[in-house]
């Protein structure tokens, strides 16, 4: 899990009109958002946490919203978030070695 707040502060480094990642929602396309974007989606989220799932260390998966309004950013290494996302992951993996499952940073 990553606090909302934190989330969104990272997302405010980057210029608004700059591609952070891909979002979808429950049957609609995948497609770019920008940093803009992503950050009115992560301001509507109802949780003060959102799950973050890492996806075969090549992307990053944070699900915005639950049932049954589902919405999901994608970030891929393309992202200028997604270092920053590795090495609070890395931290976090580290601080806690015996978890199995979601992480939380």
């Amino acid at each position: 899990m990553v606090k909302t707040t934190e989330l969104k502060e990272l997302v405010k480094t980057v210029s608004h009109d700059v591609v952070v990642g891909k979002m979808t929602a429950l049957g609609l396309p995948i497609r770019a958002a920008s940093a803009a974007e992503v950050a009115q989606s992560i301001e509507e989220c109802p949780d003060e946490h959102v799950a973050v799932e890492e996806q075969d260390k090549e992307f990053y998966v944070i699900h915005l919203n639950n049932a049954p309004k589902f919405k999901w950013l994608l970030v891929g290494s393309e992202s200028p978030i997604f270092l920053e996302l590795r090495q609070r992951h890395a931290r976090w993996a580290t601080e806690n070695p015996s978890w199995k499952g979601w992480i939380a940073f």
